[in-house]
């Protein structure tokens, strides 16, 4: 239980440290739409489903959601922190500004240096 939240405060790090290079997105969600991202899935920018949205929230002053990721990019189901820099949100689903293979790297870099 602690190393998947520790690993959910790692990915969020990765992420928000990412997040300048990445832009920003051409959608933000607003603060009053934060409870209708939950139960939306979560793809990558190539079409891939990573996971769903569980919660959102705000993070400081940046809005976030947390996504239980499945095991689609070959890690047991784990929480990922995702800032609003690094999605699009769409009518039906949050897509995130990363290929699938992109945040494959990302999360094995993390699970590797947090070992």
């Amino acid at each position: 239980m602690v190393r998947r939240f520790l690993t959910a405060g790692v990915v969020a790090a990765v992420f928000a440290a990412i997040a300048p290079v990445m832009g920003q997105p051409t959608q933000s969600p607003s603060a009053s739409a934060e409870s209708g991202l939950v139960g939306l899935a979560v793809y990558s920018s190539d079409g891939q489903k990573l996971g769903d949205v569980t919660h959102a929230g705000m993070a400081g002053d940046q809005m976030v959601v947390r996504a239980d990721f499945g095991n689609s990019l070959g890690f047991g189901p784990i929480a990922v922190i995702i800032p609003a820099a690094l999605f699009v949100q769409k009518a039906d689903r949050l897509e995130m500004k990363m290929t699938a293979d992109e945040v494959k790297i990302q999360l094995a870099e993390q699970q590797r240096q947090h070992q």
